[in-house]
């Protein structure tokens, strides 16, 4: 079984220190990273495919660094950034058979994985058009296509389903269980549901940190009796939105308003205890500082 590992792995740009002495190993599965703007997500993602490399520690696959792997690491990478290049002018078709001869895909079976990654991303209708007539979510799905063109052991995706409707959403986290079975997949997302429903392990990063990662059950045991529901007036609302998290909020007959409340101790002697989710748990540790 393939092993990526992180040792001591930092990223410093000049006085800003975005990814901070990582030590984590990955394996098959797929692997979701949540955080901030500025967590150090894209950062590490970007030194984990080798196009950056880190100020100090190494990143090891199978126990040789990734950098003097060279090709040879290359040819088991699949990535899709957060903003990836294309050729305007090409075909959804074209565009996708010069990336095959890029990645080195054997011209023998090229045109069978193009023609059933276009059908996979739903993408049949518009093979032969330009890719800068398509929308933002086809052209999401085009990057999602190219990335699995070589069939790589390592996938790794920087907000994949930005742009993609609800169904194309579905679709991909269907697509993406699937190919966890037998591969590594690293993802990060701003969506969390995207996250709590298809990651076998959870990575929180704060301030170029993992803060908190493990299994959906364990990573919520950190987040349980700090959840809490409570009924109040509009004008306690606004109070409560001030001094705490608040991942949920609903309006209720007779003026008053729901409140799903992040807290250490019982906001108030009416509010009661409820399961946390993963939001919960990503808003507790965003506002940790403030407890």
């Amino acid at each position: 079984m393939l092993e990526l590992k992180l040792d001591r792995v930092s990223k410093h740009y000049k006085k800003k220190i975005a990814v901070d002495r990582l030590e984590y190993t990955f394996q098959n599965g797929i692997y979701g990273l949540l955080g901030e703007n500025g967590a150090g997500k894209t950062t590490l993602l970007r030194m984990l495919v080798g196009v950056l490399k880190p100020t100090s520690g190494e990143i090891l696959c199978d126990q040789q660094e990734i950098g003097k792997l060279g090709g040879e690491y290359r040819r088991k990478l699949g990535y899709l950034p957060k903003e990836f290049g294309y050729y305007p002018n090409f075909t959804v078709h074209r565009y996708m058979e010069y990336l095959a001869e890029l990645k080195a895909v054997p011209p023998e079976m090229a045109e069978d994985r193009i023609q059933r990654l276009i059908s996979q991303m739903g993408l049949e209708h518009v093979a032969k058009d330009k890719i800068k007539t398509l929308s933002g979510g086809m052209i999401r799905r085009l990057g999602i296509a190219q990335s699995l063109l070589n069939d790589p052991e390592i996938l790794v995706l920087d907000e994949p389903t930005a742009g993609l409707d609800p169904r194309e959403r579905i679709r991909f986290q269907n697509m993406i269980t699937a190919l966890g079975r037998n591969r590594m997949i690293v993802l990060s997302s701003h969506i969390v549901s995207d996250i709590e429903d298809i990651a076998d392990e959870i990575l929180l990063m704060k301030a170029g940190k993992i803060i908190t990662s493990g299994n959906l059950d364990s990573v919520l045991k950190t987040v349980e009796g700090k959840v809490w529901e409570a009924i109040e007036t509009e004008e306690a609302a606004e109070a409560f939105q001030q001094n705490y998290p608040i991942s949920s909020l609903k309006n209720m007959e007779g003026g008053k308003v729901c409140l799903r409340i992040i807290s250490p101790q019982k906001p108030t002697e009416q509010s009661k205890e409820v399961t946390p989710n993963l939001e919960d748990l990503y808003l507790y540790q965003t506002f940790r500082t403030h407890f």
